[in-house]
């Protein structure tokens, strides 16, 4: 196969400096009055080109190669005027990097239904950097280096017990290079590209189809996502963060459900999830303990209709979940616990 594309894409915004003042427990909700003049604006324009192609190999019956390349070529420009502070800024960026990816998929046994697969792949991947139409710009750029990543991956997929028992577990390695983060200029939110950094672990999963209508779900994972290179400012003192874990990222994730579910009738679920241990901070001083967290489903079903109430985080767990924009210290909470009810008709 061979193919190329183009896209083009505009983005336009327009706000205000202001300030205001919030309740630390947020009671009462802050009523904030929008500015009358909308004065500090940011356009952007980005062009993002690509030419690829791609091959499917069979040398053998039970032996399938992908492979592809593909040539990235992106042409941004960005205008960002804020009159009140009496600064005007553009900046423009052209990026240009091929990317690939060659795997293959065997068939090392079959039986039936019943079979055993296994994997592997390679891959090498360009994105461009996420727009940031914040008010602050850092390292004197207005546009992001590119994300860029290399990674390896294999694995196993098995059915057996004619397919009534589904195994599938893989391991995994990616080096990550301008990784999009959030940081704090100032006091004020802002974006930058968080130099280098290495993702490894593995991941498994083990579905058992009880009945016709019953499943029951595991699934498991460990992560390790470490900065390998990368120098931040902390209170004016330049801090490598070298073999750091990232912030927020739990080594251990853990999930189980059963389902059950009728082409017609009643129908429910019960989900049970676990967050590992992790650093609330790139410096790793902040630790946090795991949370587990619960979720429940029930309803019913017909031709014409179907009646849902979903609950999730019955535990009403509060647990921090995300680092802040605004800066060190500050945390997103996990949603509390929440119940919400459906009803569908079917045309």
């Amino acid at each position: 196969m061979l193919g190329a594309d183009y896209l083009h894409g505009t983005g336009n915004s327009r706000g205000a400096d202001f300030e205001y003042t919030v309740p630390l427990n947020g009671v009462p909700p802050v009523t904030v009055a929008v500015p009358g003049e909308l004065d500090v604006t940011t356009r952007d324009a980005r062009n993002f080109f690509g030419f690829y192609t791609s091959v499917e190999w069979r040398p053998l019956d039970r032996l399938r190669i992908d492979a592809g390349i593909r040539l990235n070529v992106t042409h941004e420009k960005q205008q960002h005027d804020d009159p009140g502070a009496g600064t005007s800024d553009s900046d423009r960026r052209t990026s240009g990097r091929p990317g690939g990816s060659v795997g293959f998929i065997v068939t090392a046994w079959k039986q039936n239904q019943n079979s055993v697969n296994l994997y592997a792949n390679y891959r090498d991947t360009f994105k461009p950097a996420a727009i940031d139409f914040g008010i602050e710009k850092f390292d004197n750029r207005l546009i992001l280096e590119p994300e860029t990543s290399r990674s390896i991956e294999g694995g196993i997929k098995a059915r057996f017990f004619d397919r009534r028992l589904d195994v599938e577990a893989s391991g995994f390695l990616m080096n990550f290079k301008n990784l999009v983060t959030p940081i704090s200029v100032g006091g004020l939110p802002a974006l930058t590209n968080a130099g280098t950094q290495r993702f490894k672990g593995f991941e498994s999963g083990v579905s058992l189809f009880m009945t016709k209508d019953v499943m029951a779900r595991a699934t498991y994972s460990y992560h390790d996502a470490r900065f390998t290179d990368y120098v931040q400012d902390f209170g004016g003192v330049p801090t490598q963060l070298a073999g750091k874990r990232l912030e927020m990222s739990a080594h251990d994730l853990a999930a189980f459900g059963v389902v059950y579910a009728q082409e017609r009738g009643f129908l429910g679920s019960v989900n049970v999830y676990y967050t590992g241990a992790r650093f609330l901070n790139r410096r790793n001083t902040a630790p946090a303990n795991g949370f587990t967290t619960i979720g429940l489903n029930a309803g019913y079903r017909t031709p014409k209709w179907e009646l849902r109430v979903d609950a999730t985080n019955l535990g009403d767990r509060r647990d921090p979940v995300t680092e802040s924009e605004l800066g060190e210290g500050q945390y997103y909470l996990m949603t509390s616990r929440r119940v919400v009810g459906a009803f569908t008709l079917h045309f």
